[in-house]
């Protein structure tokens, strides 16, 4: 099962032909701007109703957080791997995979496999604990989201969602004792499921902020229930950064939690718009003291 699993992802972090993603990045960003229009006019807002405090609570707070906890996974990784990385080469890592992730290919799974192979991990090792934290991840908000859902009322989607997170934790589990050292691994497994429970936790934040921000009151249980999407986007996977299926998703579990279709591609769209905002502002700092460092 094992063997399997890591065969799966080693061609998973192989970059599909240009000619096939390149089309369905394309696709993918008019469709999301042209759902983010008509959200936008169902949902009668103007420019003026939005609350900026919110927006500064998610540019300002939430996605460094977001940033902090992707450089913890990724050292959470390589430690998997058998490698001690510095924080610089963490946040790094960070930065430019989040932002391989909008590119035609599995781009933040690549950018990670490479950067541990070409600091003396197998390219199979390398796949395997890159992959370790992001199973853990969607499973860990399969089984949290589920609950959520099941605190909002759907005991059918609920079970669905949790049962496929406990298969990916126990996934997660299974390919952790195959490649963690030996020794140490208990902190280590506390330190892999403390970043991914963090990183639920900073995605519920970023829809309670989202929602305030459009004047939507968001409970965080509900915020919670939105956040399955991320990882439903993430584990289908061929979309890069999955543009537009997060979206989507955030629109279709919103009623269960009383907000209109509308509503919930709206508070998806701005979470992403920020967060994106912010990656542009991080990649340049990190451009900048690069070249600073180097002169």
């Amino acid at each position: 099962m094992i063997s399997a699993l890591r065969s799966l992802l080693e061609r998973r972090a192989r970059p599909i032909p240009d000619r096939i993603r390149r089309p369905i990045l394309a696709l993918t960003t008019v469709g999301l701007v042209v759902a983010a229009v008509w959200a936008w006019r169902s949902a009668d807002l103007a420019a003026s109703d939005l609350r900026w405090a919110p927006i500064l609570g998610l540019a300002l707070l939430a996605a460094p957080l977001s940033l902090l906890l992707k450089a913890a996974e990724f050292a959470v990784a390589a430690r998997i791997a058998g490698q001690r990385p510095s924080r610089r080469l963490a946040t790094e890592t960070a930065v430019v995979s989040s932002a391989a992730n909008l590119l035609p290919l599995p781009g933040s799974l690549l950018v990670t496999v490479q950067t541990l192979a070409e600091r003396g991990a197998t390219y199979g090792g390398a796949v395997a604990a890159s992959a370790v934290p992001g199973i853990a991840w969607i499973g860990a908000t399969g089984v949290v989201g589920g609950i959520a859902i099941a605190v909002e009322g759907s005991a059918v989607l609920a079970a669905t969602v949790i049962a496929m997170g406990a298969v990916a934790l126990l996934g997660a589990g299974a390919m952790f004792l195959a490649t963690a050292p030996a020794s140490g691994r208990v902190p280590l497994a506390a330190a892999v499921l403390a970043v991914e429970i963090a990183w639920l936790a900073t995605s519920g934040l970023r829809f309670v902020l989202a929602a305030s921000a459009i004047g939507l009151d968001l409970t965080f249980t509900q915020a919670l229930v939105l956040s399955v999407a991320g990882a439903a986007s993430v584990a289908i996977g061929f979309v890069p950064g999955g543009l537009g299926v997060r979206e989507g998703l955030i629109a279709a579990l919103s009623p269960l939690i009383g907000l209109d279709v509308d509503q919930g591609l709206v508070l998806g769209v701005i979470d992403r718009v920020v967060w994106l905002g912010f990656l542009g502002l991080a990649a340049v700092a990190l451009t900048l003291t690069r070249r600073s460092a180097e002169a």
